[in-house]
């Protein structure tokens, strides 16, 4: 009976959220709610909310907002929380113009430059430095696509081209605050010739010997690649 009842919760849910999306309503606060409901519902059925690692607060009907309370510690610190705040920024920043005034600005300079392919590289190296402070690169391709996208099409460059760029950038930069390379250290801690291998030393003595040239190369190859296949 327990399931019965949760089945048809969950398909009245679906339909009403389906209504929302029709009526092109913004899903956020009902999905919200309807959540919330949900678990009401099951804690009603006598289950229990099943959730990594949570604990019942001691009065079972404040356990779904305590449930949803948790959810969100976990959520806030995620890469992809991060993305949406860096979405909404550059959708903030260009409803309200201000990126307008950037996209002027760049454009007016790089303007003067009379091969657009010239740009290639120079906003591929760009790319890479910012990259340094920010290394997550799907953060750096949403800030990139707001500011850069719209400069190189005003400058001439094709959108593969200017794509391309965007999505190259932050490949295989030494950046101290990557999570690949904080996790290469890590694990190389774990040997005895590594046990004082700071992340610092892995970067200057290991990884800027390779990814350093081979940046240089691939921004090499960009230019080549948009002039000729572009």
């Amino acid at each position: 009976m327990n399931d019965i009842v949760m089945f048809i919760s969950v398909i009245f849910s679906m339909i009403i959220l389906l209504l929302i999306l029709v009526k092109k309503i913004d899903v956020k606060i009902p999905l919200f709610v309807i959540g919330i409901i949900l678990m009401y519902i099951l804690l009603v059925m006598g289950n229990e909310i099943d959730l990594c690692d949570f604990k019942s607060c001691g009065f079972v009907f404040l356990d779904p907002i305590m449930a949803m309370i948790e959810q969100f510690k976990i959520i806030l610190p995620s890469t992809g929380f991060l993305i949406i705040i860096f979405g909404g920024y550059s959708m903030y920043i260009t409803s309200i113009k201000a990126n307008d005034v950037t996209v002027y600005t760049f454009t007016k300079l790089m303007r003067k430059i009379r091969s657009v392919y010239i740009l290639v590289p120079i906003v591929f190296l760009i790319g890479h430095f910012l990259s340094l402070v920010i290394p997550s690169a799907s953060n750096l391709a949403v800030i990139m696509l707001a500011t850069f996208y719209p400069v190189l099409k005003r400058c001439g460059m094709s959108s593969l081209t200017a794509s391309a760029i965007i999505a190259t950038s932050a490949t295989i930069i030494p950046s101290p605050f990557g999570g690949d390379n904080i996790a290469v250290v890590t694990e190389l801690s774990k040997y005895p010739q590594f046990s004082e291998l700071t992340v610092r030393d892995y970067l200057w003595n290991y990884h800027s010997i390779i990814s350093i040239p081979t940046i240089v190369f691939m921004a090499i190859v960009h230019f080549f690649l948009a002039k000729v296949y572009v």
